[in-house]
């Protein structure tokens, strides 16, 4: 066999899988996600720092990643969104009943004591008294969500 042919053979094959892909009409199922978020970003607070206070104080538990929970749900898109919208995460009963928007006062009222804003809540971090933090949090989280999810997020 010619040394060209086994170079083009895998290729072939990876040629002949996109194409079958492209005709059957096959495509990723985007991951569970919010809505883009269209409200202008909350000048109530720093964002550069409430990235900080984030990775310090919630990465632990939520992702920002569209598709990818842990403890929490992702927060990709949260601000301004309904609560308990993701399908892929099991929101406590408390939750689902909140029919809260996730606006900066619902945001700065969870953050401050989530068990004292919603009893029964699954949320378990230690409340949060310093409302400047907050605000930055919450300026923070605002910025997230604002380009549409694309199907190939899913890969990354």
């Amino acid at each position: 066999m010619a040394p060209w042919v086994t170079l083009f053979k895998p290729i072939s094959v990876v040629m002949a899988v996109i194409g079958a892909t492209a005709l059957t009409g096959c495509t990723p199922t985007p991951p569970d996600h919010r809505a883009q978020v269209i409200a202008p970003v909350y000048d109530g607070g720093d964002s550069i720092q409430g990235k900080k206070l984030y990775a310090d104080h919630c990465e632990q538990c939520h992702t920002l990643k569209p598709g990818s929970n842990k403890k929490g749900p992702q927060l990709i898109g949260i601000y301004m969104s309904p609560s308990a919208v993701l399908e892929d995460y099991n929101y406590s009963e408390a939750m689902d009943q909140a029919n809260w928007v996730w606006d900066a006062k619902t945001l700065d009222a969870y953050i401050a004591d989530a068990e004292a804003a919603l009893p029964d809540t699954r949320m378990l971090s230690d409340p949060m008294p310093n409302a400047q933090d907050r605000q930055d949090i919450i300026a923070y989280l605002s910025t997230l969500g604002r380009d549409p999810v694309l199907d190939s997020e899913s890969d990354n």
